[in-house]
């Protein structure tokens, strides 16, 4: 029999998601083959993350840095530096072809094969690798490991979002003989993360999986109360919800399904067996006084509601069976919440407001506020007063002084506006009794008036051609 039909099974790998266990070709690719298995003796790859995840293509690990440029073969930890990289060994017949072939990583170049190495996470297009890389392995159980590391939210450089670490490797069995350089430790190391890692540490996969060591039904639940808890924020930003962690009464029964004949004293005599009832009303039309078929019951004690609800809830009331449930309305509970304080999501209540004061002196002090509103009220003037700004009201001042000045009465007697001159009054026909008062000679008086003569008809002139130039005459002007 061949060696690799000899040691079908001769590593597994224990990673933080799961087992993988490789067969490797140990005949057909023995340098590779025995690289990596010696790596794996001496714990190499213990803690090494999967660096590097390309959705659907590979997974890569084996650079103990973490940051893909790090790792050296056995045979470089065996004879130095020179020997840290190995040839390649590649045949025409290695295809990429099959999910969960386990290959040698280089730096792009042949003959660059170190410590890394990744495995492919799918089976098809994938001849961009053949003839680069060596195939010498293939994953014989664990195939779903590599469904979950395909499904990992990864950054920009592929490095996955939780660190996904190569925890221990077993080598099952090894055809080869150790080199006299080689150290094999007595046990695993106890670090966790490799002391050559360089890189950032992310949250932890195994930390994840402890935190969710939940059962589905509480998984559910959690989710349920999310979903109420978003359901109800959107209510608040609504404006349908005074508060989003508001909790309804627990002391208050819906009934539902009621017969139209049904009535408040009827029902609160039916439920009053229970414990005593604060309040029970039956939703009615504010129109027409109908009865909608449901209503409210509250009670003084919860465990009386309680009561209530295992009793009743199918009960035959009036021909009709009734369906009870704990009350989900929160409308009762509005008046508790008058006014949001500044800087502050949440509403005051009544209680708050009144700093604790019972609903008797909360009654006594808006009295008392009222009539401090109201006797301000009388004292002030029924004139409404508008706010101005200063320049409104230099204007209004100005106003009112011209108002009261813009008829003054001159030593004469007469009245005239302000600004125009004793010397020219505004009207013609005083013009003569105006000027007859100056002591003058009569050629004078004469020419004067003359002169105010063709002044007025120069005016007239003017004003009726104005008038022809206007916008309502102007069509008329330019027709004639």
């Amino acid at each position: 029999p061949t060696l690799e039909s000899w040691c079908p099974m001769a590593v597994l790998l224990e990673t933080s998601i799961g087992e993988v266990v490789v067969d490797l070709h140990c005949d057909a690719k023995p340098i590779a083959t025995k690289n990596f298995l010696k790596l794996c003796k001496i714990k190499y790859y213990h803690g090494c993350l999967f660096y590097n995840v390309q959705p659907n293509l590979l997974a890569q690990a084996g650079d103990p840095t973490g940051t893909g440029r790090g790792g050296t073969s056995v045979y470089g930890l065996c004879y130095g530096d020179q020997a840290r990289y190995f040839e390649d060994e590649i045949t025409p017949m290695d295809k990429h072809n099959k999910k969960g072939l386990l290959c040698m990583a280089n730096k792009g170049a042949p003959n660059s094969n170190a410590s890394q190495f990744f495995f492919t996470l799918r089976g098809d297009d994938l001849e961009h690798l053949d003839g680069k890389h060596v195939i010498f392995g293939e994953v014989a159980e664990g195939l779903e490991v590599l469904d979950a590391l395909n499904t990992e939210f990864v950054d920009g450089q592929g490095r996955p979002f939780r660190d996904i670490r190569i925890k221990h490797t077993h080598v099952l069995d090894d055809p080869f003989d150790d080199p006299a350089a080689l150290d094999v430790p007595p046990a695993s190391p106890s670090h966790e993360r490799p002391p050559e890692e360089t890189v950032p540490a992310r949250l932890r996969a195994d930390e994840a999986d402890e935190a969710d060591d939940r059962t589905q039904e509480q998984i559910e639940q959690e989710i349920q109360e999310k979903e109420a808890q978003s359901r109800a924020t959107v209510l608040e930003m609504l404006g349908d919800l005074p508060d989003a962690e508001m909790q309804a009464p627990d002391n208050v029964l819906f009934v539902c399904k009621l017969n139209p004949v049904t009535r408040d004293e009827d029902l609160e005599l039916i439920f009053s067996r229970f414990g005593k009832v604060v309040e029970c009303e039956i939703i009615r039309d504010y129109v027409t006084g109908d009865s909608l078929n449901y209503s409210f019951i509250e009670f003084e004690e919860k465990a009386s509601c309680e009561e209530a609800y295992k009793k009743m809830d199918g009960v035959l009331i009036d021909d009709r069976r009734i369906k009870v449930d704990f009350s989900q309305s929160v409308a009762k509970l509005w008046n508790k919440y008058t006014e949001r304080p500044k800087g502050s999501r949440k509403l005051k209540t009544t209680d708050e407001r009144s700093g604790g004061m019972d609903n008797k002196q909360r009654i006594k002090e808006s009295s008392r506020d009222g009539a401090r509103r109201e006797g301000a009220q009388r004292r002030q003037p029924s004139v409404r007063q508008r706010s101005r700004s200063p320049s409104r009201e230099r204007r209004a001042a100005d106003l009112r002084d011209g108002r009261r000045r813009s008829f003054e009465r001159d030593e004469t007697g007469r009245g005239h506006h302000r600004g125009q001159s004793h010397n020219h009054p505004p009207h013609r026909r005083d013009y003569a009794r105006h000027e007859s008062r100056k002591p003058d000679s009569s050629k004078g008086h004469h020419r004067r008036r003359s002169e105010v003569s063709e002044r007025d008809s120069a005016q007239r002139r003017f004003r009726s051609r104005s008038r022809s130039r206007s916008p309502s005459n102007r069509r008329g002007y330019y027709n004639r």
